[in-house]
């Protein structure tokens, strides 16, 4: 479900976007790492590296031996292990990003292409995850920051309620509009994310008498999304705001206008201290919420005039 403004993009990103920093030669394997566990497997991380497969199998592999790393099979975040010492390896590649005006930001599917038009923004691929999740990247220094969608948070909450995690940061970005697509007509079920990256998701259309098809984690592609939506009838969950006019008609695909109003405040999560302190990184914030409120100005979901349901 890697929706952009256009048509829906498979492809994961280069290996550096938009500029050409590269991290430092001593923490080469770190990044290598980093975008395994971001990514979730090698063959995809080689993807997003523009590395062979088993050019990331050994540098993990040595990387794990020399910092007696231990894999945890099932973890959400740091399934490959973690300690103290690649931890700090990780915030010293995060002063690196920081010293060179990059900013190391990822976020679900549905609103990567909010990041693609916004310079010195290292992205990775884009996956849902639960709103703890995406914290938990951020405080150990996967990642730099992360824009969270309501939906992913575990409780309903009042959407100007910001989420709150020890040594972060919630910048409010504004709100956007969400409405049902669908392959079939009538009332279908709808896919998502698994429960635990969208609860709020399953919540509400749950408690509007949808029923609810959960999209296999490891199928994030937008292709994937498509083909098993068309293949099985479904419906899904879209910023229309987000995409191209005329995207849903192109892909043959329908609004369902009976649909209630659906809507979501979206957060950025950073660091406290020098990420978000930095006066570029300020302005970066600036340029990502004028964004964000142009967006919602132009209104093309055509949601603008109804109440917004809570997610």
């Amino acid at each position: 479900m890697a929706f952009s403004t256009g048509a829906v993009s498979t492809e994961l990103p280069p290996r550096y976007r938009p500029s050409a920093y590269a991290p430092p030669d001593p923490l080469e394997a770190v990044h290598i790492l980093d975008l395994l566990e971001l990514t979730g497997s090698q063959i995809k991380a080689g993807q997003a590296l523009a590395l062979h497969q088993s050019t990331v199998c050994r540098s993990v592999k040595m990387l794990s031996e020399q910092f007696r790393l231990q894999s945890q099979r099932g973890a959400r975040v740091c399934r490959y292990g973690s300690n103290d010492s690649l931890h700090y390896l990780r915030l010293s590649y995060r002063a690196n990003r920081l010293m060179e005006g990059q900013l190391r930001v990822a976020t679900d599917p549905l609103h990567q292409s909010l990041l693609s038009e916004i310079g010195n923004v290292q992205t990775v691929p884009a996956r849902f995850r639960a709103a703890e999740d995406w914290a938990q990247l951020v405080a150990l220094g996967l990642i730099d920051g992360a824009i969270v969608p309501s939906y992913a948070q575990g409780t309903l909450e009042p959407l100007e309620s910001p989420p709150h995690w020890a040594g972060l940061v919630s910048v409010p970005l504004g709100r956007l509009a969400l409405q049902l697509v669908s392959a079939a007509r009538g009332q279908p079920r709808v896919l998502l994310p698994k429960r635990c990256q969208a609860p709020q998701l399953h919540q509400m259309l749950e408690w509007h008498g949808y029923e609810v098809e959960v999209q296999p984690a490891a199928c994030q592609e937008g292709s994937a999304w498509l083909k098993r939506l068309r293949d099985r009838q479904l419906a899904m969950l879209l910023c229309l705001d987000l995409l191209e006019p005329g995207w849903v008609g192109r892909h043959g695909l329908e609004l369902l206008r009976e649909a209630p109003p659906l809507g979501e405040q979206l957060w950025l999560l950073l660091p406290e201290g020098p990420v978000y302190q930095s006066d570029w990184a300020q302005s970066w914030i600036g340029r990502l919420r004028s964004r964000v409120a142009g967006i919602a100005c132009q209104g093309r979901g055509g949601l603008q005039e109804k109440p917004i349901s809570r997610l």
